[in-house]
């Protein structure tokens, strides 16, 4: 009888041995699939930092292309202006004289 006491104590504590090594194994399998989650979004949130800056730099590129073609055209316009008051300003102040005597 002490025999089969003696088995079954053994089994039980191999079988103890057995839990407390899965629990150990399963324990470093959770320890190491979190270090990888954790560099993996490491790596992702560098990446999306990285295409952002490139979308953030490509679109201050094209703004300041168009505000660079705004400022010529305004410029050009400008200029228009001006050389339509110059060559224009005798009569134009003339009719608004006129207009302004008439009423």
């Amino acid at each position: 009888m002490n025999e089969i006491i003696e088995k079954l104590t053994e089994i039980e504590a191999t079988a103890s041995r057995i839990l407390d090594a899965a629990a150990n194994q399963k324990k470093q399998l959770d320890e190491k699939h979190q270090k990888r989650i954790a560099e993996y979004d490491k790596e992702l949130d560098a990446s999306t930092a990285k295409e952002l800056a490139s979308l953030q730099d490509e679109l201050s590129k094209k703004v300041d292309a168009e505000l660079a073609s705004l400022t010529e055209s305004s410029k050009m316009k400008l200029k228009t202006i001006d050389q339509l008051y110059e060559k224009n300003h005798e009569d134009l102040s003339t009719q608004i004289y006129e207009k302004l005597i008439r009423k």
